[in-house]
């Protein structure tokens, strides 16, 4: 199985659980309210952190106990959205802070796609990576419509997003040369498996191969 496989499992993973702890949430408060949730809307990740808003609001106004027992019947067949349910309500700004795998692959790619190809000079160009990136979640923040923004930098979201740079890289290398070309700063020697810091690194863009 190679890396993409890899990730495409795990995000379905991640989507499935997040889908099926939604509709816990939701038959457990019709159930114990007698009121429907309004519609949910966004992507899986958006809905359930909505249908979680519900259950921080009612515990603060005191069913706490008798709700989270209800909870915790319903997910009693299903470990994983038992543990994300129980953390979230632990940690409930935890589960509001944005995160680069709600983000469709397609979309973080179609962004990097566009925003090398308006960096792309006549000549070929060097960018730096943490410029750039920033400038390509700024893209796929308005197209998905976020409030929220998550940072370009030494942390959990850079391996992601290194992977789709990579992705990118190879569907524009030709045998004349490479589109999108991730390099390390100093343009001397090969970059690492797993870079961490994107500050040590620069994408290269020639626009006839883009």
């Amino acid at each position: 199985m190679d890396g993409s496989d890899h990730h495409q499992t795990f995000y379905d993973g991640c989507i499935r659980t997040y889908g099926a702890a939604t509709r816990h949430m939701m038959e457990v408060w019709e159930d114990m309210t007698g009121e429907p949730m309004e519609t949910l809307s966004g992507y899986p990740k958006d809905r359930f952190r909505k249908a979680l808003g519900y259950f921080v609001r009612a515990m603060e106004s005191g069913d706490a106990s008798e709700l989270r027992a209800e909870l915790n019947e319903a997910t009693e067949n299903n470990e994983n959205v038992k543990s994300l349910i129980e953390d979230s309500l632990a940690f409930p700004e935890k589960a509001s802070a944005a995160d680069i795998d709600d983000v469709p692959p397609s979309v973080f790619k179609r962004a990097i796609w566009a925003e090398a190809i308006d960096r792309a000079g006549d000549e070929t160009v060097d960018v730096n990576l943490d410029d750039f990136l920033r400038a390509v979640v700024a893209r796929v923040i308005d197209d998905i419509g976020w409030e929220r923004r998550f940072n370009v930098g030494e942390n959990r979201h850079f391996p992601r997003m290194v992977q789709w740079l990579r992705e990118v890289e190879e569907e524009t290398t030709w045998d004349e040369g490479v589109g999108l070309y991730l390099m390390n700063r100093a343009s001397a020697g090969r970059v690492a498996s797993y870079p961490t810091n994107p500050r040590t690194l620069k994408v290269r863009l020639n626009k006839d191969l883009l």
